[in-house]
């Protein structure tokens, strides 16, 4: 289990780093909340250790629903004057651009719980 446990630790923040570099879809955002969201869930459910638990609780959650209103706002304005495809591909960009500002702090906190976690299952 130990090892399982730092390869997924590592693979989920080689996984972050994709998607930080390449051009993600939202599909691969959603497939990354998805396994962000369980190896957040088994760790805190298997570690026993207050500081680790309070430190893995701090971890963001990817929110695909949050919307900054006033881009909003501008969305509404410029799809009036070009069509709703450039709105709802606008919509899509930056809600992809405001999940990978959490995708970065999610695979900084891994980073920074990566040593104390291998202490923890070793």
């Amino acid at each position: 289990m130990n090892q399982n446990i730092h390869r997924q630790i590592k693979d989920i923040q080689v996984q972050a780093d994709r998607l930080i570099n390449e051009k993600p879809n939202l599909e691969d955002i959603k497939q990354f909340k998805q396994y962000a969201e369980e190896l957040k869930s088994f760790l805190i459910n298997n570690v026993n250790d207050d500081f680790i638990l309070n430190y893995l609780k701090e971890f963001p959650d990817i929110d695909l629903n949050k919307r900054n209103t006033g881009r909003r706002i501008l969305v509404v304005l410029i799809s009036l004057f070009s069509g709703s495809l450039f709105s709802v591909s606008y919509q899509e960009q930056d809600t992809i651009n405001q999940a990978l500002v959490t995708i970065k702090e999610i695979r900084n906190k891994y980073s920074s719980a990566e040593f104390m976690l291998k202490n923890y299952f070793s």
